[in-house]
């Protein structure tokens, strides 16, 4: 993937803010002197995914917490890790919240089509490792629903021995949808070694979605 340091620059210090309140000044520290090296390493390894594609900020997000680990020497578990992460999302808590999913139930289900016209519009070709999504409109009645069958950050951090933290950053879908007063309801994820990863999301106020 092409360098991108806005994502570092951004993320980091609230990175280092969390490892220092949960787990000390010396290891927040490290964290960050030495993910600093680790980040680009991991981006530039990456398989690109395009630079206009809808969803690679999602990697991006996903390889600054990577590298903080890596600094860590992975001293902190990658549990510890899905605390940092979540600590995290909570500052953007007010960004997220901006949708509600109870008032826009459809709303991830139109943005991931939009990210399959993107794909189908010859970008599925060029970028082959990109993210493969499908939709199932007789599953559920209600929310959005769709899958992958294709995950780039799984399959690279997998493919580098690190696949250990992919439960910790698939966790933060939960966290993110929940900011959007959303609740996801899933059952099976690439990383826990399933076919695909499964989104059905609905509005917190839904009782007994279908």
């Amino acid at each position: 993937m092409k360098q991108n340091n806005f994502y570092w620059s951004l993320f980091a210090p609230m990175i280092k803010c969390s490892i220092k309140k949960r787990f000390g000044t010396g290891l927040a520290d490290q964290a960050i002197h030495k993910g600093k090296a680790e980040y680009p390493t991991l981006v530039a390894d990456a398989p690109e995914l395009g630079r206009d594609n809808p969803m690679a900020s999602n990697a991006y997000f996903a390889y600054v917490f990577v590298g903080a680990w890596l600094g860590t020497e992975k001293k902190l578990t990658a549990e510890d890790m899905g605390l940092v992460m979540t600590d995290v999302l909570k500052k953007f808590r007010f960004f997220f919240s901006v949708t509600d999913m109870n008032k826009s139930p459809d709303k991830w289900y139109c943005d991931m089509k939009k990210y399959e016209k993107w794909y189908d519009a010859g970008n599925g070709k060029r970028y082959p490792t990109t993210w493969k999504v499908h939709f199932d409109e007789n599953l559920h009645r209600d929310g959005s629903f769709y899958y992958f069958s294709l995950c780039p950050i799984c399959s690279y951090l997998t493919g580098k021995g690190l696949g250990e933290i992919m439960p910790a950053l698939c966790a933060t879908d939960s966290v993110m949808f929940g900011y959007q007063h959303g609740k996801l309801h899933r059952e099976h994820t690439i990383a826990g070694g399933d076919a695909v990863c499964d989104y059905w999301v609905v509005g917190d106020r839904m009782d007994n979605p279908q």
